[in-house]
């Protein structure tokens, strides 16, 4: 975000009562008056950003994904419905640990998917959080990209630009079994993967709206068997997505979904609410 406010004089940016907690402070430190904290206020942090789109500047939002469900009306009729280019860089995407019940990051996914004019994409590591960022840039739409709390699971594969709507297909495999990640839920599948005694195919989907429905397609071809990785809600999610495409295209593949369950989860150390929700490689491997 440095890099990108030192190279771009139009690069703006809020959070609300997260300076610390989003890093947005280096930048209000840097560039006081380009970038603001306006408090526990995230609904204004919404409209105001869209008003700065709409004068010509790039803004970004940076919000925790439970934070900016109280800002969803904005959402909609300030960014969405005109169309205005804000870049909501959402972060503690998924279970958070000791912040408590309240602050799980799941339901991002589900209630941004189906809003028109919105691209939702998703970096699986730092380099392709870096890349997701300077794509953001480039894009005239609004669009969302999340990130865990915690850091991410390494995964040996090259970061690659990221390109509007198109996956990356990380490594072949030799079963009918396809893996298919969504964020952070890509290194998960990576450990999964390295746990299962079958070599299992790994796609990064990175786009969740708009699906690469060439890649899929062909995809489909091949697998049969595929299973979602992705820290979010199972309603509304990154399975139901696949399954409205496989659905319109006709396509007959068996879809297994690792997301979260029809239930709030509850506070507690990461790994162990990750256990409990049998969510972990170990675990997953005996599910598969």
């Amino acid at each position: 975000m440095l890099d990108l406010a030192r190279n771009h004089e139009n690069v703006v940016g809020v959070t609300a009562a997260m300076p610390s907690g989003t890093g947005i402070d280096k930048l209000m430190k840097e560039f006081p008056n380009r970038f603001w904290d306006v408090a526990i206020a995230e609904q204004h942090a919404v409209t105001s950003m869209a008003a700065m789109a709409k004068e010509g500047f790039k803004p970004f939002i940076t919000i925790y994904s439970t934070f900016l469900q109280r800002g969803f009306d904005q959402i909609i009729h300030d960014v969405c419905l005109l169309a205005m280019p804000v870049v909501f860089a959402i972060d503690r995407a998924g279970i958070v640990g000791n912040d408590g019940e309240t602050h799980q990051g799941t339901f991002d996914i589900s209630y941004l998917r189906f809003l028109p004019n919105m691209i939702v994409f998703a970096p699986r590591d730092n380099e392709t959080l870096d890349l997701a960022l300077k794509f953001s840039y480039t894009l005239d739409k609004p669009c969302a990209l999340r990130y865990p709390r915690g850091a991410f699971i390494h995964t040996p594969f090259e970061a690659k630009p990221f390109e509007l709507g198109k996956a990356q297909l990380l490594k072949e495999g030799s079963s009918n079994k396809l893996f298919i990640g969504y964020g952070a839920g890509v290194g998960r599948a990576f450990k999964t993967e390295l746990l299962h005694e079958e070599n299992i195919a790994i796609l990064d989907l990175r786009f969740v709206k708009p699906l690469d429905v060439e890649m899929l397609r062909e995809l489909s071809g091949k697998y049969n068997d595929w299973y979602i990785f992705s820290d979010s809600q199972k309603q509304g999610g990154v399975a139901s997505a696949i399954l409205e495409f496989l659905n319109e295209e006709k396509l007959c593949v068996s879809v297994t979904s690792f997301e979260y369950e029809d239930s709030f989860i509850y506070h507690g150390d990461t790994k162990k609410v990750e256990e409990s929700l049998g969510l972990l490689p170990e675990q997953l491997v005996k599910k598969i």
